[in-house]
């Protein structure tokens, strides 16, 4: 409170003068407050007197307010810390998934290495039938479990997106199997809470979009898995496991309308930065790829030749063709152990989910 009042001297804040006639007189009060640093810590007490602004009147008692206060580097927003090293950027969100854990260790979740195990198979065959059945499923917090972890996947966590997005299906009615799973997840991202998304400094904006598919992967109701994974140079700036929106007859469909999808995210993406290189604040004189380990489906894309395996495609996702048409982007060939993709289409074993994971998160 010293300090404060030294400050307000100093910097002649006030003027002593009579009081008018008619003048009233405006109370103040004192704030108190704390100053904290980046991971929480008390760095300082803090006091600041203030008027009280309920007896203030605008035109009268003041004109103009300000308070100039230098913020400095944002470390923390919305649950989400960021950490410089040099000219690469790492977003965590290990405070977060500690509140998480913490909230639920009454459940005894077990520890696993891996998001989803491999060979699970998750169906409405598992949900409750019985009044009572979903009485007693209705004492675990399955959605708000899993809307944590959904926020936390959706962040900085793409390895969890694709056992974020099956377990979802299952949230209006799930069944002690898929509570089970949910916990092995969180006991997974609590294993791994330390992972930081790694995003680089580059001056070489080309985008790699890499898409893929799970033919018939759903069981109920034979609907496919489609996924995405957009880089920038070689920071990942956008994931995403969807259920497909239609019934494929073949592999070749599936991928066909996977690769549909990813080409909006990406053509979204690439006319984004066409607006900045138009402001004259980037350069993009960069080629841009779409990434898919489907021959069939990359040929079909480029050919507007229909037979009686393909004539009854919907043909909105055709849109894709005339995107190649027009050069917005280089439809490529990968093979699928180099497709990123692949992580948002299934379970995958230790050894192939690092093997992704390592060049963007550690």
């Amino acid at each position: 409170m010293k300090e404060e009042i030294q400050v307000i001297k100093g910097r002649k804040v006030w003027d002593l003068v009579p009081k008018p006639a008619d003048g009233k007189v405006i109370g103040c009060r004192w704030i108190y407050t704390l100053k904290q640093g980046g991971k929480g810590a008390i760095v300082r007490y803090k006091a600041r007197l203030v008027a009280q602004g309920f007896g203030q009147i605008q035109g009268i008692n003041y004109d103009k307010i300000f308070n100039l206060v230098v913020l400095g580097k944002t470390r923390k927003l919305l649950g989400v810390e960021f950490e410089e090293m040099g000219n690469e950027l790492f977003i965590h969100q290990s405070e977060y998934i500690h509140k998480v854990c913490e909230k639920y260790q009454r459940f005894n979740y077990p520890v696993t290495s891996l998001p989803i195990a491999v060979g699970i198979v998750l169906s409405k065959t598992q949900c409750p039938n019985t009044e009572v059945e979903i009485s007693e499923m209705s004492k675990f917090p399955y959605r708000h479990l899993l809307g944590c972890l959904s926020f936390i996947s959706g962040r900085k966590r793409p390895d969890i997106c694709y056992a974020v997005n099956i377990l979802s299906q299952f949230q209006s009615n799930p069944g002690l199997v898929h509570w089970n799973i949910l916990l092995k997840l969180l006991g997974y991202v609590a294993q791994t809470k330390t992972y930081k998304l790694k995003l680089s400094e580059t001056n070489n904006l080309n985008i790699n979009c890499y898409s893929d598919a799970d033919f018939a992967a759903n069981r109920d109701d034979r609907i496919s898995i489609g996924s995405l994974i957009l880089f920038i140079d070689n920071s990942p700036i956008m994931w995403k496991t969807f259920k497909q929106k239609c019934i494929s007859l073949s592999t070749m469909e599936s991928e066909y309308v996977s690769l549909c999808e990813s080409a909006k995210e990406l053509v979204w993406i690439i006319r984004i930065l066409k607006e900045f290189e138009n402001l004259n604040v980037i350069k993009t004189n960069v080629t841009d790829y779409l990434f898919c380990d489907n021959q069939a489906a990359i040929e079909f894309s480029k050919s507007p030749v229909e037979n009686s395996h393909n004539k009854h495609i919907y043909v909105k996702y055709h849109f894709i063709r005339n995107l190649i048409f027009e050069k917005l982007f280089i439809l490529k060939y990968i093979n699928t152990k180099l497709n990123f993709a692949d992580l948002f289409t299934k379970p995958l074993p230790k050894s192939n989910l690092s093997k992704f994971l390592k060049d963007f998160l550690c």
